[in-house]
């Protein structure tokens, strides 16, 4: 379980960011007037974690680790206020950088 956790945290962290990440790209300016910081540090996250998935852990594991959290991300689109979510997303990456750490 213990070796399962982190990849977990990285799929989180990647889900719960991707959703919000993916609204810089759109036109709807509507969406992001008020919620600029939240939508710039989604992007960190989930970039961050993207590309830890796979120097971290390979291709092949990084691949299944990012296609769990794009999961996650279509299974909770709209659901929860991005605040939170986003929040949620960076505690979980934090975590997995304090394993991390421990392992090295």
């Amino acid at each position: 379980m213990l070796y399962i956790f982190p990849s977990l945290l990285l799929s989180f962290s990647l889900g719960l960011s991707w959703n919000r990440f993916l609204l810089t790209f759109t036109n709807r300016i509507e969406l992001l007037q008020n919620q600029t910081p939240v939508t710039a540090v989604a992007a960190a996250i989930s970039l961050s974690a993207f590309a830890l998935s796979i120097a971290d852990k390979g291709p092949w594991q990084g691949g299944t680790i990012i296609l769990l959290g794009l999961a996650l991300a279509a299974m909770i689109k709209g659901l929860f206020h991005p605040t939170p979510v986003v929040a949620l997303s960076a505690v979980s990456l934090v975590v997995y950088l304090y394993f991390r750490v421990l392992s090295l």
